[in-house]
Protein backbone atom coordinates (compact mmCIF):
# COMPACT_ATOMS: atom_id res chain seq x y z
CA UNK A 1 0.00 0.00 0.00
CA UNK A 2 1.38 3.31 -1.27
CA UNK A 3 1.12 6.32 1.13
CA UNK A 4 0.10 9.47 0.25
CA UNK A 5 2.67 12.90 1.06
CA UNK A 6 1.12 15.08 3.58
CA UNK A 7 -1.14 17.78 2.29
CA UNK A 8 0.57 21.27 2.24
CA UNK A 9 -2.16 22.36 4.85
CA UNK A 10 -0.91 19.08 7.06
CA UNK A 11 2.91 20.32 7.29
CA UNK A 12 2.00 23.58 8.36
CA UNK A 13 0.18 22.09 11.10
CA UNK A 14 2.52 19.89 11.87
CA UNK A 15 5.46 22.43 11.72
CA UNK A 16 2.64 24.62 14.38
CA UNK A 17 2.32 22.10 16.69
CA UNK A 18 5.96 21.14 17.15
CA UNK A 19 6.26 24.90 17.72
CA UNK A 20 4.13 25.23 20.23
CA UNK A 21 4.65 22.06 22.22
CA UNK A 22 8.66 23.50 22.00
CA UNK A 23 7.81 26.80 23.47
CA UNK A 24 5.89 25.21 26.33
CA UNK A 25 8.58 23.43 27.12
CA UNK A 26 11.48 26.70 27.09
CA UNK A 27 8.26 28.33 28.94
CA UNK A 28 8.21 25.52 32.04
CA UNK A 29 12.03 25.25 31.76
CA UNK A 30 12.18 29.32 32.53
CA UNK A 31 9.74 28.99 35.10
CA UNK A 32 11.61 26.30 36.62
CA UNK A 33 14.49 28.32 36.88
CA UNK A 34 12.95 31.45 38.57
CA UNK A 35 10.42 29.90 40.30
CA UNK A 36 10.29 32.21 43.81
CA UNK A 37 11.91 35.28 41.75
CA UNK A 38 9.84 38.77 41.60
CA UNK A 39 10.25 39.90 37.38
CA UNK A 40 13.11 36.92 36.82
CA UNK A 41 15.30 38.70 39.28
CA UNK A 42 16.21 36.27 42.55
CA UNK A 43 17.11 37.94 45.66
CA UNK A 44 20.83 38.17 47.58
CA UNK A 45 21.06 38.20 51.38
CA UNK A 46 21.39 41.27 53.00
CA UNK A 47 24.96 42.44 53.50
CA UNK A 48 26.06 41.14 50.06
CA UNK A 49 28.45 42.88 48.27
CA UNK A 50 27.66 45.71 45.50
CA UNK A 51 28.78 43.71 42.79
CA UNK A 52 27.26 40.34 43.78
CA UNK A 53 23.73 42.43 44.53
CA UNK A 54 23.94 44.19 40.59
CA UNK A 55 20.67 43.55 38.73
CA UNK A 56 19.08 41.56 41.45
CA UNK A 57 16.82 42.44 44.06
CA UNK A 58 18.05 42.73 48.39
CA UNK A 59 16.71 41.26 51.07
CA UNK A 60 16.24 43.27 54.47
CA UNK A 61 17.73 43.00 57.61
CA UNK A 62 16.41 39.77 59.06
CA UNK A 63 17.04 40.66 63.08
CA UNK A 64 17.61 43.83 65.18
CA UNK A 65 16.31 46.97 65.38
CA UNK A 66 16.63 47.67 61.78
CA UNK A 67 14.77 44.43 60.61
CA UNK A 68 12.50 44.68 57.57
CA UNK A 69 14.65 47.18 56.18
CA UNK A 70 16.82 47.36 53.72
CA UNK A 71 20.48 48.34 54.21
CA UNK A 72 21.56 51.54 53.69
CA UNK A 73 24.49 50.85 51.56
CA UNK A 74 22.57 49.29 48.89
CA UNK A 75 21.06 53.19 48.93
CA UNK A 76 24.09 55.46 48.95
CA UNK A 77 23.10 58.03 46.67
CA UNK A 78 19.81 57.71 46.98
CA UNK A 79 18.81 58.00 50.18
CA UNK A 80 21.18 59.47 52.98
CA UNK A 81 20.40 57.78 56.57
CA UNK A 82 17.86 56.56 58.75
CA UNK A 83 14.68 57.39 60.64
CA UNK A 84 13.08 55.79 63.66
CA UNK A 85 10.57 56.91 66.53
CA UNK A 86 10.47 55.01 70.22
CA UNK A 87 7.79 55.36 72.71
CA UNK A 88 6.94 53.15 75.75
CA UNK A 89 5.09 53.58 78.60
CA UNK A 90 6.53 52.14 81.41
CA UNK A 91 4.58 51.10 84.92
CA UNK A 92 6.44 52.15 88.10
CA UNK A 93 7.16 48.77 90.63
CA UNK A 94 7.11 50.35 94.20
CA UNK A 95 10.25 50.49 96.06
CA UNK A 96 12.11 49.09 92.91
CA UNK A 97 14.05 49.35 89.46
CA UNK A 98 12.60 47.55 86.69
CA UNK A 99 15.15 45.81 84.27
CA UNK A 100 16.08 48.45 81.27
CA UNK A 101 13.56 48.63 77.81
CA UNK A 102 15.47 48.68 74.68
CA UNK A 103 14.15 51.39 73.07
CA UNK A 104 16.82 52.34 69.84
CA UNK A 105 19.69 51.77 68.72
CA UNK A 106 22.47 50.78 66.00
CA UNK A 107 24.13 47.90 65.12
CA UNK A 108 27.42 47.90 65.61
CA UNK A 109 27.12 51.38 67.66
CA UNK A 110 25.39 50.71 70.38
CA UNK A 111 22.11 50.02 72.43
CA UNK A 112 19.56 52.48 73.65
CA UNK A 113 17.60 51.76 76.80
CA UNK A 114 14.81 53.21 79.04
CA UNK A 115 14.10 52.26 83.14
CA UNK A 116 11.55 53.38 85.03
CA UNK A 117 12.59 53.73 88.65
CA UNK A 118 10.75 54.74 92.03
CA UNK A 119 12.57 57.35 93.82
CA UNK A 120 10.08 57.37 97.06
CA UNK A 121 10.86 54.67 99.83
CA UNK A 122 7.26 55.42 101.29
CA UNK A 123 5.13 51.99 99.97
CA UNK A 124 2.20 53.06 97.97
CA UNK A 125 3.72 56.66 97.27
CA UNK A 126 5.61 56.30 93.58
CA UNK A 127 7.55 59.02 92.64
CA UNK A 128 8.58 58.15 89.03
CA UNK A 129 12.06 58.91 87.36
CA UNK A 130 13.81 57.69 83.74
CA UNK A 131 17.33 56.73 83.07
CA UNK A 132 18.01 56.68 79.85
CA UNK A 133 21.32 54.75 79.13
CA UNK A 134 23.64 54.41 75.99
CA UNK A 135 25.83 51.55 75.78
CA UNK A 136 29.04 51.53 73.59
CA UNK A 137 29.29 48.19 71.33
CA UNK A 138 30.97 49.47 68.36
CA UNK A 139 34.81 48.12 69.71
CA UNK A 140 36.47 51.25 69.86
CA UNK A 141 35.99 55.04 71.43
CA UNK A 142 33.03 57.10 70.53
CA UNK A 143 32.48 60.45 70.44
CA UNK A 144 29.11 61.70 72.73
CA UNK A 145 27.15 64.55 73.60
CA UNK A 146 24.51 64.88 75.75
CA UNK A 147 21.74 66.75 77.65
CA UNK A 148 18.72 66.99 79.44
CA UNK A 149 16.31 69.58 78.83
CA UNK A 150 18.48 72.89 79.17
CA UNK A 151 21.29 71.88 81.45
CA UNK A 152 24.74 71.51 80.55
CA UNK A 153 25.55 69.56 77.89
CA UNK A 154 27.84 66.70 78.62
CA UNK A 155 30.73 66.34 75.92
CA UNK A 156 33.19 63.52 76.44
CA UNK A 157 34.49 59.96 74.78
CA UNK A 158 33.14 56.73 75.15
CA UNK A 159 35.28 53.99 75.50
CA UNK A 160 34.13 50.92 73.99
CA UNK A 161 31.74 48.49 76.37
CA UNK A 162 31.14 51.46 78.63
CA UNK A 163 27.76 53.33 79.32
CA UNK A 164 26.64 56.82 79.55
CA UNK A 165 23.23 57.44 81.57
CA UNK A 166 20.59 60.41 81.26
CA UNK A 167 18.88 60.23 84.85
CA UNK A 168 15.55 62.62 83.77
CA UNK A 169 13.56 63.28 87.31
CA UNK A 170 9.85 64.94 86.74
CA UNK A 171 8.82 65.58 82.83
CA UNK A 172 11.72 66.59 80.32
CA UNK A 173 13.02 66.32 77.17
CA UNK A 174 16.66 64.91 76.77
CA UNK A 175 19.30 64.80 73.69
CA UNK A 176 21.76 62.42 72.44
CA UNK A 177 24.27 62.60 69.96
CA UNK A 178 27.38 59.99 69.22
CA UNK A 179 29.33 59.71 66.32
CA UNK A 180 31.67 56.61 65.46
CA UNK A 181 35.27 56.97 64.42
CA UNK A 182 34.31 56.09 61.00
CA UNK A 183 31.83 58.98 60.55
CA UNK A 184 28.58 57.25 61.56
CA UNK A 185 26.52 59.72 63.59
CA UNK A 186 23.48 59.04 65.73
CA UNK A 187 21.50 61.87 67.06
CA UNK A 188 18.22 60.86 69.64
CA UNK A 189 16.08 63.60 70.19
CA UNK A 190 13.26 62.39 73.49
CA UNK A 191 10.84 63.29 76.10
CA UNK A 192 10.13 61.72 79.25
CA UNK A 193 6.85 62.25 80.42
CA UNK A 194 6.29 61.09 84.50
CA UNK A 195 2.17 60.41 85.27
CA UNK A 196 0.91 60.14 88.75
CA UNK A 197 3.94 61.32 91.16
CA UNK A 198 3.09 60.57 94.53
CA UNK A 199 0.56 58.13 93.85
CA UNK A 200 0.14 54.36 93.68
CA UNK A 201 -0.62 54.23 90.31
CA UNK A 202 3.10 56.19 88.70
CA UNK A 203 3.91 55.71 85.09
CA UNK A 204 7.16 56.48 82.66
CA UNK A 205 6.72 57.54 79.20
CA UNK A 206 9.75 57.79 77.18
CA UNK A 207 8.82 58.70 73.01
CA UNK A 208 10.94 60.49 70.54
CA UNK A 209 12.89 60.17 67.33
CA UNK A 210 16.41 59.09 66.25
CA UNK A 211 17.82 59.70 62.72
CA UNK A 212 21.48 57.57 61.91
CA UNK A 213 23.38 59.24 59.31
CA UNK A 214 26.55 56.85 57.85
CA UNK A 215 29.51 58.06 57.06
CA UNK A 216 29.70 59.95 53.43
Amino acid sequence: MRLKPPSPAMVVALVALVMAMSGSAVAAVSFARNAGAVDGKSAVGNGASHRRAAGKLVATTRHGFNRGRVNHKYLEGVVRGASTTFGRALDVADNQTLAPIAIGGVPGLGLLTATCNDQSPRPGIEDPSSTITFANTSGDAINLSQRVGNGPAKVAPLLNGVQTALVVNGSNTFELHVQQRSGTNYAVNGVVRQDGARTATAQCLVYGYALTLPSS
